[in-house]
């Protein structure tokens, strides 16, 4: 085992609270099994991230204990003034959220006996990331970083619902209840959205996915073609589907068979702008943040992850 001192990001809120009630019990069996570990719980949003630049000043190696929100918010504690804080830093993640969709993209399970496999291992592997510069309501930008799956439209309408909500119904069931509800309301929007340069999408679509990751919403399979280390997005184009057609398919994206739908279709690229009327929901790793317009680059292993 690593001797090297680990400093642990816990977010006790996560998994509707249970994390609270059983990381005593993590702690004490990672230290019975000899990992050198301090640990702090976060208190609200936005903690994450500034415990963990701190934790920077001590510490290379980082464990996000929590849901995919929770590891969003270490990520981007790995970076200030968009330059890496120390780039020897890595990153180990103990999923305990409802939505545990990254893990699903590594095919690594949850849960303590998983993590102490990795650990053991000591296999770590440079991952690419995501920076995204994105408005809030009243128009201020803002940039953020993200490992996993960003959407705009359908999807960050669906999770600003979802985590308006208690969870307690677990990941999938959560989220595919959001979904059905904002598929019955939502209006498709106005896009553009340009990859690279080339203009993709020029009118009414329903949203746009970009990912680094493949899953989204406790196990949606929505860019079944990505990959964490390739150097590109994958963006996924729900075109001008109507409500009736995107209930039709729903089932289809836990396998990703989504992809053989009329009016869905796959770019990648490193560089993707997107504008839309009128604004639509901006989702990053199961948070909404803010809305369009947006524009993402690719941080090319941007991450030192163990796995």
């Amino acid at each position: 085992m690593n001797n090297n001192p680990w400093f642990a990001i816990v977010n006790p809120a996560s998994a509707n609270g249970q994390t609270r009630k059983i990381w005593p019990k993590i702690y004490k069996r990672l230290l019975d099994q000899g990992v050198n570990l301090e640990f702090a719980y976060t208190t609200g949003p936005g903690d994450a991230t500034n415990l963990t630049r701190q934790a920077m000043h001590s510490y290379t190696q980082i464990l996000a204990v929590g849901g995919d929100g929770t590891l969003n918010e270490v990520v981007n504690g790995f970076f200030a003034d968009q330059k890496p804080i120390n780039p020897e830093a890595s990153l180990a993640v103990l999923s305990h959220g409802t939505g545990g969709d990254f893990l699903r993209t590594l095919d690594q399970k949850r849960g303590l006996p998983s993590l102490l496999e990795v650990l053991h291992r000591q296999k770590i592997v440079p991952i690419d990331c995501g920076l995204v510069q994105y408005q809030d309501a009243t128009g201020q930008l803002y940039t953020r970083y993200f490992l996993n799956v960003a959407d705009v439209g359908l999807g960050g309408m669906a999770v600003s619902r979802v985590n308006q909500h208690s969870k307690f119904l677990g990941g999938k069931l959560s989220f595919l209840l959001g979904g059905i509800m904002t598929i019955l309301t939502y209006k498709n929007k106005n896009m553009k959205c340009v990859i690279d340069g080339k203009i993709v999408v020029n009118g009414p679509a329903n949203s746009i996915w970009i990912g680094n990751g493949r899953f989204v919403g406790g196990g949606m399979m929505i860019a079944p073609h990505a990959e964490l280390d390739d150097g590109l997005f994958d963006v996924i184009v729900l075109g001008n589907l109507s409500m009736f057609q995107l209930l039709r398919h729903l089932p289809k994206i836990y396998q990703g068979h989504h992809l053989e739908v009329p009016d869905v279709t796959v770019h990648r690229g490193k560089e993707v702008s997107i504008i839309s009327n009128p604004s639509a929901y901006l989702e990053l790793d199961g948070e909404h943040p803010g809305f369009t317009p947006v524009h993402f680059s690719l941080i090319p292993q941007g991450i030192r992850l163990w796995t």
